[in-house]
């Protein structure tokens, strides 16, 4: 049995990896039934007693037997708790071609590798050791399990290429980011709010009209779209880094913005992450940061107020119960009132595919498209899904990246990078709105090859950003229920994760939503000179449930929201 390290941090340690790894193989192997976790939460005993018995070896039995009820309990907590994490992976979205199952085999291995791969090589060999006598105590090692070990063991060999460890971070002013600061609303409602709310009706010959108006404001948007693209064509073709872009004007080349910021002028950025039909965290949001009102300001004086921006990071559609129309179609109407201060970015929901004539989501599960196709033509869904392909993808402004996900994989640089226009090509923005940040420092190439939604490790991240000379990225994608998140703090260059979606007792979400577990966050990026100032706060969702400041809550939808 395994010899603890008598730093109790590092046993502490040892103990989760133990957990975690028994957690996984009980799902990797089939179903993890009581009688198996019943003995996940015995062979925890077993340890404990023996981790006390090398601790305390004079201690009076009863003062042992204290601590070891009281250790075991703690760590039965930690069982609970990693199974809890485990069994909530079954509800994340996959690509609309993978098998679920497949996703959770592929974060085990990854958590393993990340768990793992914390300790030192001699940590390491003792802890593997120590699954060894636990997988073959019962005589017989299940081919899962097997398969399962010698690719944690392959992934732990793998060595980081010195050209992701040899990474030149160029000095750059710093981003602050402040305390998470309360913000109230000045007004209850707004008239830009109020036209819009409205449910869809059962009735044939209303239902037709809605649709068709929703079916104008996205040919308009489209439109829009077309024209900044225009005139903004070409422009990110030879040029290396961000720092190649200043003294031009804000543009959209393709399907990615770039926003250089002028010396002497102050922005302020509104940021929002995945929404995912929670009308009234976007309502409460634009509410709080007062945005209408900064815009007119901005427009009536742009010299004594700052250049307002409101940035928005995807997913604007599924999970939650307004998605057509409220958040998406809230959204659409503003990027046609404002064009010049709202970015509409594209998230990975924001993905359809046509299949024998059928337009289908592209992740799973789609409520917002599987909610209303029995109600609507196929052509409203097809005309979802060109407006979804034409999304921009991200935002480079200043020195900052705003991006639904994260980077694209390592072999997919290599290979199709060679300058800002690269991130046109269609792989990699795909790769940019499915990948998620790991907590390795690097994560090797068969890792990355697993699943659509793959991880990225620290050095990764931070040679790609210094490739394109930027200091920070703000990304969604991401459930995390703090809604706001430093990914890397101790890195030079930020990696911010943002959600804001979510809210206890928010009455846009279902009752079994995962998300009602989820603080929903927005930010204020404050730009002037090079220095970018990040002030989270969070998202006050209830004060818009009332129908008195919510029209949508005034009356019973008459289309029911398919969960799941």
């Amino acid at each position: 049995m395994l010899k603890f390290s008598t730093d109790p941090d590092v046993a502490e340690q040892q103990m989760n990896a133990i957990i975690f790894y028994m957690t996984a193989f009980g799902y990797i192997d089939g179903n993890f039934d009581l009688n198996e976790k019943t003995f996940v939460k015995i062979y925890i005993r077993q340890l404990v007693n023996q981790r006390a018995k090398d601790a305390m070896p004079d201690a009076d039995p009863k003062q042992r037997a204290e601590v070891v009820n009281r250790f075991t309990s703690h760590f039965h907590e930690v069982f609970e708790e990693i199974d809890r994490g485990v069994r909530e992976l079954f509800d994340e979205v996959v690509g609309g071609e993978e098998k679920v199952e497949d996703f959770v085999y592929a974060k085990l291995k990854l958590r393993s590798y990340e768990i793992f791969n914390g300790f030192d090589k001699d940590n390491q060999r003792e802890l593997l050791n120590t699954i060894d006598e636990l997988i073959h105590a019962d005589g017989e090692v299940h081919p899962a399990e097997a398969k399962f070990r010698g690719e944690l063991d392959r992934l732990l060999a793998a060595e980081v290429p010195v050209e992701v460890e040899d990474i030149e971070i160029v000095p750059v002013t710093p981003v602050e980011v402040g305390e998470a600061a309360a913000r109230q609303p000045r007004l209850d409602d707004h008239p830009f709010f109020q036209k819009h709310e409205h449910h869809y009706s059962r009735d044939p010959a209303v239902l037709q009209k809605q649709a068709e108006s929703d079916y104008k404001l996205i040919q308009r948007v489209r439109k829009q779209l077309d024209e900044q693209r225009a005139a903004g064509a070409g422009k990110l073709a030879g040029k290396h880094t961000v720092g190649d872009l200043v003294g031009e004007r804000p543009f959209l080349d393709g399907h990615v913005y770039a926003h250089p910021t002028e010396p002497g002028k102050k922005y302020e950025l509104t940021v929002l992450g995945d929404l995912h039909g929670c009308y009234s965290c976007l309502k409460g949001a634009l509410l709080q940061a007062d945005f209408f009102a900064k815009v007119e300001a901005y427009r009536l004086d742009p010299a004594n107020h700052p250049n307002p921006k409101l940035v928005l990071l995807g997913d604007y559609i599924d999970r939650g119960r307004f998605s057509y129309n409220g958040v998406l179609r809230t959204v659409m109407q503003m990027y046609l009132t404002a064009p010049d201060h709202v970015y509409m970015l594209r998230g990975n929901h924001e993905y359809y595919i046509e299949y024998r004539g059928r337009i289908y989501g592209g992740v799973k599960p789609a409520e917002a498209i599987n909610s209303l196709v029995s109600y609507l033509p196929g052509e409203y869904f097809e005309a979802y899904m060109h407006l979804f392909d034409e999304l921009p993808n991200m935002l480079l402004f200043d020195r900052l990246l705003f991006v639904h996900a994260g980077i694209p994989r390592d072999a997919a640089i290599a290979e199709k990078f060679h300058d800002l226009g690269s991130l046109n090509d269609g792989d990699l923005r795909f790769q940019m709105l499915w990948s998620d940040p790991s907590s390795a420092d690097f994560v090797p190439h068969e890792l990355q090859e697993q699943n659509a939604r793959f991880p990225f490790g620290k050095l990764q991240f931070e040679k790609f950003m210094s490739r394109l000379g930027c200091t920070m990225m703000v990304r969604g994608h991401e459930k995390i229920d703090e809604g706001f998140k430093s990914v890397y703090p101790e890195s030079p260059i930020l990696l911010l994760n943002l959600f804001s979606a979510g809210g206890s007792d928010n009455d846009d979400l279902p009752e079994t939503s995962s998300y009602r577990t989820v603080t929903p966050m927005a930010a204020t990026i404050s730009v002037e000179d090079g220095v970018a100032t990040v002030v989270p706060w969070a998202i006050d969702y209830k004060r818009f449930n009332d129908p008195a400041r919510n029209k949508f809550f005034a009356t019973e939808p008459e289309i029911e929201h398919k969960v799941g």
